[in-house]
């Protein structure tokens, strides 16, 4: 096997999408998106010029020195033990080569299957592929919690998305079909969005920063990810017609429903002198969600979504999921990513709504092994780790007092 450090980027992203372990961040398309003192090698693996492998191989500096990061590790063959050792050990040269002091790797491999509560089950045991990283030199950060500053997620709840829509939709908990149902009644609906609609996305991750203490990505960001991804980046729209719920939940009171029930019918038309008070600030037609996906051979992937605080209660952002999911099918898509949580299920743990969440939407417990990272000098990587370490503390701190109202 050889190493070729720069494949066509047509033929690389074409292997990629048809992979087992694709990936957006593996392709030439991420790449196009990382920072200008970021250089990017199309690696590719070549058995007597067929193309085996390949792996998006990221060149960062820090202090005048390099290091190689692999995001998501390289696709390929992990069952094919000596192909995948001897691809391991062309990276370790090339990070040699390009006088690196470090070569980090995650790696998308599954390490177990579990139950949605997180327990061990029948089924995938990756764990010597583990063995067989770190047999070749590797040192993994461990099995540990997920936010303990790996660069990406262990975790993440995806829903399978190939079985017919109505199954799909009965694999919803209750309040999700409840809340999706109650749309048609009160004019929430999704649409596809366009660049005009950044606004709105940067809008919404504002308004959550000012509670969570997090630093928003600017519009130009988030347009390069559309540009960048071209037809394979969605933005979903999610909208409510004001008239439409005032004039819906008119007639369920004047159709007696809720003549039995005082209470319910209490409930119902403050709903109407909410909504006529929203129409008022608003106008009729109100964009009350937004999500930026995308989306790559067979798996899509939820990067931001967000919805408007003052409209929370109609739940809108189930009705995003709901329409995401069904365009996605139509793209070929199977695996509905939802994009990381803590990897804890107990109620105590502080992200623990996150996962409550995400799970009701019949999705699956998913962990990867993790990260690896292969050192070739001792002193820079501990140097590095305790700046990197130092300065992500000082800037979560600046940015909660900046930005957390």
């Amino acid at each position: 096997m050889k190493l070729e450090s720069n494949l066509n980027r047509i033929q690389f992203d074409d292997f990629v999408q048809h992979h087992e372990l694709n990936h957006y961040m593996k392709t030439s398309m991420w790449a196009s998106t990382q920072e200008s003192n970021t250089m990017s090698f199309l690696v590719g693996f070549k058995e007597e010029d067929n193309l085996v492998g390949t792996a998006l191989v990221l060149k960062k500096k820090w202090m005048n020195k390099s290091y190689l990061y692999i995001p998501w590790g390289p696709c390929v063959d992990y069952h094919n033990c000596s192909r995948f050792r001897e691809c391991l050990e062309l990276l370790k040269q090339f990070a040699k080569s390009e006088k690196c002091f470090m070569l980090r790797i995650d790696f998308n491999i599954l390490r177990i299957s579990r139950d949605i509560d997180g327990n061990q089950i029948e089924g995938i045991d990756n764990e010597n592929i583990t063995e067989i990283i770190k047999e070749c030199g590797f040192q993994h950060k461990g099995y540990g919690y997920a936010y303990n500053g790996s660069w990406v997620n262990r975790y993440t709840l995806i829903t399978d998305i190939s079985k017919p829509l109505e199954e799909i939709f009965k694999a919803y908990a209750k309040p999700r079909q409840t809340a999706i149902k109650r749309h048609q009644i009160i004019g929430v609906t999704t649409r596809l969005g366009t660049s005009a609609d950044l606004d709105s996305l940067c809008e919404f991750e504002k308004e959550l920063t000012e509670s969570q203490g997090f630093k928003p990505h600017s519009k130009a960001y988030f347009n390069q990810l559309l540009t960048s991804f071209k037809e394979h980046a969605r933005l979903y729209i999610t909208e409510i017609s004001l008239a439409t719920m005032i004039q819906g939940l008119s007639d369920e009171i004047n159709s007696k429903k809720y003549a039995k029930d005082k209470e319910a019918l209490a409930s119902k038309q403050k709903e109407i002198e909410n909504a006529l008070m929203l129409q008022k600030k608003y106008g009729d037609t109100v964009i009350i969600a937004a999500g930026l996906f995308l989306y790559f051979g067979n798996k899509s992937w939820d990067l931001y979504t967000y919805n408007k605080k003052e409209f929370g209660f109609v739940k809108p952002v189930d009705n995003l999921h709901y329409f995401a999911m069904q365009d996605m099918k139509k793209q070929g898509v199977i695996y509905y990513d939802m994009c990381g949580f803590s990897g804890v299920t107990n109620k105590d743990d502080p992200y623990y709504g996150l996962y409550s969440y995400k799970k009701t939407f019949g999705s699956e417990f998913t962990e990867f092994i993790g990260e690896f990272d292969y050192i070739l000098n001792e002193k820079d990587t501990l140097n590095f780790k305790k700046q990197y370490r130092f300065i992500s503390r000082v800037k979560r701190k600046y940015h909660t007092l900046r930005y957390k109202k």
